[in-house]
């Protein structure tokens, strides 16, 4: 009697595939739960970008830098963009000879290294890194 050759995949190899397939995707998950902070970070880094660019033009219409950023508010489409990680609006100081736009970071602390707990400062003259 000739037994007939079996065609599919037997439970224990089903098992062994779908174990990999879980820790491919828990480590996959881990890896990428960060990524929306570090995206807001970025987002927030890119506003800071265009409101610097609008508080430099409204310096050179008006010889000095507003005492709040309502002031460049037609600029965007819909006002000031607000900080993505507090949806208040970005710490803006007006010095004497310029101004502070500031976000502390997904952990609004001062400091911070890494992103996305590293603060982002501009000034008048544009970024400023930490420490310098």
């Amino acid at each position: 009697m000739q037994r007939k050759k079996q065609q599919g995949f037997t439970l224990v190899e089903l098992m062994v595939v779908i174990v990999i397939l879980g820790i491919i995707g828990t480590v996959a998950f881990v890896f990428l739960m960060d990524k929306p902070d570090k995206a807001k970070w970025e987002k927030a880094r890119q506003e800071m970008v265009q409101i610097h660019q609008a508080l430099a033009d409204y310096r050179l219409s008006n010889d000095d830098y507003p005492d709040a950023l309502e002031a460049v508010g037609e600029k965007f489409a819909s006002g000031v963009p607000n900080d993505p990680f507090t949806k208040q609006p970005y710490q803006y100081e007006k010095t004497t000879n310029g101004f502070w736009l500031i976000s502390l970071g997904k952990d609004q602390a001062e400091g911070g290294a890494e992103v996305p707990e590293k603060d982002i400062r501009f000034n008048e003259k544009g970024y400023v890194e930490e420490g310098k």
